[in-house]
C-alpha cells in the first residue's frame, strides 16, 4: 500500500529537514539537501523538497499501517513547518 500527498509552504526544505530530525530521536531517518527517508516500524516515507512544495510518498503492508504513518505526519507537520496555529492539510491519495 502506498499513499502520497504533497504541500505549499513557506520553507519545504527547512520542513523537511526538521521533520527528519524530529523523527530520527525514535526512528532511522536520514535526509540531505531536498531529499529525506524515515523508516517508521509499520513502513516508510520519503520527502522531497522543490522550491514551495514538501512531496511526501509513504508506503505500508497494510491499511492500518499506512493509516498511522499518515496520521504521525499529519500531527508533526504543523508544528515542524512553523504553522502551528494554521496547519497545512495532507491531502492523501492512494
Amino acid at each position: 500500500m502506498s499513499s502520497r500527498a504533497s504541500l505549499i509552504l513557506t520553507a519545504p526544505e527547512r520542513t523537511l529537514h526538521r521533520l527528519c530530525k524530529h523523527f530520527s530521536h525514535k526512528v532511522t531517518a536520514e535526509w540531505q539537501g531536498t531529499k529525506g527517508q524515515v523508516d517508521f516500524t509499520v513502513g516508510a516515507c520519503t520527502l522531497n523538497a522543490t522550491a514551495q512544495q514538501l512531496q511526501l510518498t509513504c508506503w505500508a503492508r497494510s491499511c492500518d499501517a499506512l493509516r498511522e504513518i499518515e496520521q504521525t505526519l499529519e500531527r508533526h507537520i504543523g508544528p515542524l513547518s512553523g504553522q502551528g496555529q494554521n496547519p497545512p492539510k495532507l491531502i492523501w491519495q492512494r
